[in-house]
């Protein structure tokens, strides 16, 4: 992000004519790249079926493009292709879509489009971190309160304060800072174009303290919602706010891998995708989703574009928790406060309303990462020298992952579909009126309540259909015939991974995939 307030952060709208144009190109033209060797054209391989539109659209402006390649049967096969080809560097593996990611010029989309051992060709879109315009106006904040937060971890008898907990930060990085103690357990970069987990942005420190701050630098002024929680820095940012969502997908993988060696229950994603895509296609939403049906509840940024926006990965996915911003106007009640003007909502082009929820996103006080891009660039946003105020889907997020990291801490057993629901089923109103107002969901998420409910948990996943990575996934471990009518709310994927398919015998076909 260049600057403190994000503008533009999603392309202009394409339309059908220029792309029913440039279809028709691909089909009757075929330009041959530098040292590839001769192809069929692309009309009789059937290649401008397996160029994703978001890829066909960007094939005008004659840039290199970064693309994800999937394979159609053993993915090293793809690889060996891309090598004979000349691209030996910076192809790297995508696990969730059994694919890879590279750049490439048009020429060369063209010719892999043609090559009997690639699927699909997607775009590998930007991604961007969900803050928005500074605007400071207090030298404290009220979320704890306006969380019900304080009055678990402070409980004398029985004190919650996420201990135990993973929650995994996948973000621009944490920095050291004095209210994490020792509870950054792990410390990996995942972006391609970083070479350290060290947050040189300042973004994902400031998403670490409001889920798990303890308030040392502050003489406990400010405090984060689950203060003893461990975290887990998984970098996947560079130096602008921007990642790749190859990138982040690895990220998310890790995280499912690694999910009892750190009992990651949590996965914060603090940023939303510059595509508007539907959830069954987008890559970044099958990795979300794979993440949630193993048993890691996914929260995510609704993003900041306002009312009918709810369009973009992963807040656009029903198995995630999708959450909003409110202004509180700095204070405890939550009489006085009102839908931030920038928080996204609506409906998703699948028909699913976003957000879930709401908890405050302005003039937000977190840990600071010392010597980052907003430290020093905007030192009037830093509060003292160990803290920096935010606004943002960004920073309402977090609280929401501490809010689940809480429940867990009590709930260990909880699905994420049954911690949704209750989430959902214990939010209130708020406003004069304490009334739910269009744009909020369910409306504000409380953590004492949510921890005092003892209604029915339902499973609010069900009559859902997973995203077509994850059919294809699961016909293909369970050996299914094509066309199989499976009943996605009982079925288990505990014991369904990447490494027990057999990709010879893969059928993609096996599910529509529309355009």
């Amino acid at each position: 992000m260049a600057s403190p307030t994000v503008t533009s952060l999603f392309p202009a709208r394409y339309h059908s004519p220029a792309l029913r144009g440039l279809v028709g190109l691909l089909l009757t033209v075929f330009l041959a790249a530098p040292g590839l060797a001769a192809t069929p054209a692309l009309a009789a391989a059937g290649g401008s079926q397996k160029i994703d539109r978001q890829v066909a659209l960007r094939l005008q402006s004659g840039t290199p493009i970064k693309v994800m390649l999937i394979a159609r049967g053993d993915l090293t096969d793809v690889i060996q292709d891309l090598h004979r080809q000349g691209f030996n560097r910076e192809v790297k593996r995508v696990p969730i879509v059994h694919g890879v990611s590279t750049t490439m010029t048009a020429a060369a989309i063209q010719y892999f489009a043609a090559d009997p051992n690639v699927f699909r060709i997607v775009y590998d879109a930007p991604v961007q971190l969900m803050d928005t315009a500074l605007n400071p106006v207090a030298l404290a904040t009220a979320y704890p309160w306006t969380d019900d937060a304080v009055a678990l971890w402070s409980n004398p008898l029985a004190p919650l304060t996420g201990k135990g907990i993973g929650v995994a930060v996948i973000d621009s990085g944490v920095a050291p800072h004095p209210d994490f103690d020792n509870r950054v357990a792990v410390n990996l970069n995942f972006a391609s174009t970083a070479t350290s987990p060290v947050d040189g942005y300042g973004h994902g420190t400031a998403v670490a303290g409001i889920i798990g701050g303890n308030g040392s630098a502050s003489g406990g002024q400010y405090i984060g919602i689950a203060p003893e929680v461990t975290l887990l820095n998984l970098r996947v940012n560079d130096g602008t706010g921007a990642a790749g969502t190859s990138d982040i997908m690895n990220a998310i993988l890790w995280a499912i891998i690694n999910k009892d060696a750190y009992n990651v229950r949590v996965i914060n994603l603090s940023l939303v995708s510059s595509i508007a895509e539907s959830y069954t296609t987008s890559p970044l939403d099958a990795a979300v989703e794979y993440a949630w049906l193993k048993g890691i509840a996914v929260v995510v940024a609704a993003g900041n574009l306002g009312p009918n926006s709810a369009l973009y990965a992963p807040a656009n996915d029903p198995y995630v928790i999708t959450v909003g911003a409110t202004d509180d106007a700095g204070t405890v009640t939550p009489a006085d406060d009102s839908l931030a003007s920038f928080s996204s909502y609506g409906v998703t082009q699948d028909g699913f309303a976003k957000p879930d929820l709401v908890v405050p996103g302005r003039h937000i006080i977190s840990t600071a990462a010392a010597g980052s891009t907003i430290a020093t660039t905007y030192p009037q946003y830093l509060v003292g020298t160990q803290y920096v105020q935010l606004s943002g889907t960004s920073m309402a997020a977090p609280q929401v992952s501490g809010i689940a990291a809480l429940y867990l801490e009590a709930h260990p057993g909880i699905r994420p579909a049954q911690l949704k629901g209750v989430l959902r089923t214990t939010a209130h109103g708020f406003g004069l009126l304490s009334t739910i107002p269009v744009g909020a969901g369910a409306g504000y998420a409380d953590a004492a309540v949510a921890l005092d409910y003892n209604g029915t948990i339902g499973n609010v996943n069900a009559g859902l259909s997973p995203n077509n990575y994850l059919k294809v996934l699961f016909i293909t471990v369970n050996q299914l015939i094509a066309g199989t009518t499976v009943s996605w709310d009982s079925v288990s994927w505990d014991s369904v991974s990447w490494g027990s398919v057999s990709w010879g015998d893969i059928n993609w076909a096996a599910v529509s995939w529309g355009s």
